[in-house]
């Protein structure tokens, strides 16, 4: 089977976003429609063959927004739009979750507003909030001062703050993903799902999708770099979340201190699997995967991609695999260049080495 091809997650808001609009107006006394988009399910020919056995690609880099995050997310602003009247959203997310909410914002017709901190300053994305419509505010020195502001604002009439992953209507809509692969399999499980964790919104989302569709046995490995285990650290700690600094493989801070309790809870109930994988290694497979895909991807993103590049024989054993391409916004060519260039010199970034200001990954 051919290898699958792709957009720049950059280009996802500008060829999505009427097409949602126009989904949602025609749709104002239809259910609450979702925001999201159902993506592609493409066999990876390079990675089947690096595995040895059929890798699969859940696409959601192709997402409006550029990541999964417009599932979740979009589906709670969508809920606080059309269910509470909510006319201005709030978020203190200057990466995936940010645009996410930039981008339901529009679709919706609503207000939007990003706090973010001095850290930010120079983060891409601010540019690109403006342009889909978003008020951007800057607060405090980190990223705590801009969250305690964006939770004020929050609390202001008709308006409502959203949270990076922990909320139950962002877990429900990231199941949507599993319930998509149902379809698409016709009902038939793989043999295990791989994806990345951050802060453990999409595992949660998973977790949940799994036991809808009565795929629970399924193994879901959940990938973290060295830096960025909070999943791991918690398991290994009797399963409690303990809140700390965290670091992506380029050495951004997720936001983020604490991984989401359903995230534990779900670990614990189902066959979840944490797999470490080195910094440098994530960071190489953005330029593999770019080489072999077409598609660009973030170093969080890449965790689980790098899990199949660097250990293939660990899924050989499973017959199928699907990996779940989370794609991401903080990701430009220049960047994976300097990725490479940091991987082939064996060491990754520390936080110190980055300028500040590229925003949180928040997987």
């Amino acid at each position: 089977a051919p290898s699958t091809s792709g957009l720049p997650t950059s280009c996802a808001p500008t060829y999505m976003l009427l097409a949602l609009s126009a989904a949602l107006a025609s749709s104002a006394e239809a259910p609450v429609p979702d925001v999201h988009i159902h993506t592609p399910l493409l066999r990876s020919s390079k990675l089947s063959e690096r595995v040895g056995g059929p890798v699969y690609l859940k696409m959601d880099a192709l997402q409006p927004g550029g990541s999964f995050k417009a599932r979740g997310i979009g589906r709670l602003c969508t809920h606080l739009v059309r269910e509470r009247g909510v006319t201005r959203l709030v978020s203190s997310s200057c990466a995936n979750a940010g645009m996410a909410v930039a981008v339901a914002g529009r679709a919706l017709g609503v207000a939007t507003t990003i706090v973010a901190s001095d850290v930010d300053r120079g983060c891409r994305l601010l540019e690109s909030f403006r342009r889909l419509g978003a008020e951007v505010l800057l607060e405090g020195k980190e990223w705590n001062d801009a969250d305690a502001r964006a939770r004020a604002l929050g609390d202001e009439p008709a308006s409502a703050y959203v949270p990076m992953f922990d909320h139950p209507l962002i877990v429900d809509g990231h199941s949507s993903l599993v319930e998509e692969l149902f379809s698409d399999r016709n009902g038939e499980p793989p043999g295990c799902i791989v994806l990345s964790v951050g802060g453990g919104g999409l595992l949660s989302g998973v977790c949940e999708g799994l036991k809808r569709v009565g795929w629970g046995s399924v193994p879901v490995y959940a990938c973290q770099s060295e830096r960025c285990n909070l999943l791991d650290r918690a398991m290994a700690s009797g399963r409690t979340p303990t809140p700390t600094h965290i670091y992506s493989a380029d050495g951004h801070d997720l936001g983020t201190r604490a991984v989401a309790q359903a995230a534990l809870d779900c670990s614990a109930e189902l066959d979840v699997r944490s797999l470490l994988v080195s910094d440098s290694a994530t960071l190489a497979a953005v330029g593999e995967f770019l080489d072999d895909e077409r598609v660009m991807v973030e170093p969080l993103c890449a965790v689980a991609l790098a899990a199949l590049y660097t250990r293939p024989e660990l899924f050989r054993q499973h017959g199928s695999v699907v990996v779940v391409v989370c794609g991401g916004s903080l990701c430009s060519l220049d960047d994976v260049v300097a990725w490479r260039r940091r991987a082939e010199r064996g060491s990754a970034a520390t936080s110190d080495d980055d300028e500040p200001g590229h925003g949180h990954g928040e997987s």
